[in-house]
């Protein structure tokens, strides 16, 4: 989802997973939210708070903590509160992919700053984690992104029912002084200076089964969540759904507008028209999600210009290479070369 910039406030989601983390680390959160700018009178409500103030709670949070890492503390106990339909969601969801769906309406309730995308290289799949915020402090944020992939882990590890589904751990920042409670918090391989932040597992997980999949729950849980959305967030546009979808289930970048269509509940004609009712077009979107895609995996040398055709569902790589050319001016081999990655 696009959202404006600069973001002047954003929800304090779970304060009472706040309260928690911090009486784990040996604090009383309510002190350090006042002395941070917070006030917390409503608590029938999630509270919005301008980015700074937000900020500036987590590091003082960090620095008070005694004998635990605050971030991981917070992650590890955070939930959905005042959102039940969120957890009922979780509950019913049939696989980890389906799951994720859930990343996007988070995004638009809870944390308008943090964008989850799914990418797939070969037999991995990374959670990749990104934030958008204007003018951050970089080390209040990498604090934010630590919780952030924390959370990512505790929710996941809840809906496999403890599986270790984890393989590794990839974090943009340089290693911290706390690096090893990292190997101890996540207990995998973690790995500091990488392009992106990112839970990286076994690319089979999206796909098992999670739970004896009830549709009447599922369908219940998703209209109280859309209706939510309605109320607090106002009618979303349909062509960041279909980015999603595109980016969630990469099999669509192959396939055409029936089969998104499909994988949204909609017919075809509807889907193509309140497309053009928003100034879009369908093949446009899915070329723009081919390219961004295309872009994602040609970072990563070890996979070949044929996987990426075959992965974008062009007939070979001359198709991809003139496809590339046109969206970015580039050849992919040239893209690569820009990037210093260039086969050696």
């Amino acid at each position: 989802m696009h959202h404006p910039s600069p973001i002047s406030s954003v929800p304090l989601p779970a304060l009472g997973s706040w309260r928690q983390a911090a009486n784990v680390c040996g604090f009383t959160i309510e002190p350090v939210l006042r002395d941070a700018g917070i006030a917390t009178f409503d608590m029938q409500t999630p509270l919005r708070v301008a980015p700074t103030h937000l900020f500036k709670a987590f590091s003082m949070c960090v620095e008070r903590a005694k004998g635990h890492h605050f971030p991981f503390a917070l992650g590890d106990s955070f939930v959905f509160e005042h959102f039940a339909e969120f957890e009922a969601f979780i509950a019913s969801c049939a696989t980890l992919r389906e799951m994720l769906e859930l990343a996007s309406w988070a995004r638009d309730l809870l944390a308008p700053w943090l964008v989850v995308h799914l990418d797939e290289f070969g037999a991995e799949a990374h959670l990749r984690v990104e934030m958008k915020v204007p003018d951050p402090d970089p080390h209040a944020l990498c604090h934010v992104r630590e919780v952030a992939l924390s959370a990512i882990n505790q929710l996941i590890r809840r809906a496999t029912k403890g599986s270790r589904w984890l393989l590794s751990v990839r974090v943009a920042s340089m290693p911290p002084s706390h690096q090893q409670q990292f190997v101890d918090h996540f207990g995998v391989p973690v790995f500091f200076g990488e392009a992106a932040d990112a839970l990286v597992m076994d690319r089979r997980w999206l796909d098992m089964p999670l739970n004896t999949f009830v549709p009447e729950v599922h369908s219940q849980a998703r209209q109280m969540i859309e209706r939510r959305l309605n109320r607090e967030v106002g009618e979303r546009r349909l062509v960041d759904e279909v980015r999603w979808a595109l980016e969630r289930r990469p099999e669509l970048l192959r396939d055409g507008l029936e089969a998104t269509a499909a994988a949204l509940s909609l017919h075809p004609r509807t889907l193509q028209r309140r497309l053009q009712a928003e100034g879009f077009k369908y093949v446009d979107v899915q070329s723009q999600a081919k390219c961004q895609r295309a872009q994602t995996m040609l970072k990563r040398r070890a996979i070949s210009m044929e996987s990426i055709s075959v992965e974008l569902g062009f007939s070979d790589r001359r198709a991809f290479t003139f496809a590339f050319k046109r969206w970015t001016g580039l050849s992919p081999s040239a893209y690569r070369d820009q990037l210093g990655l260039s086969p050696r």
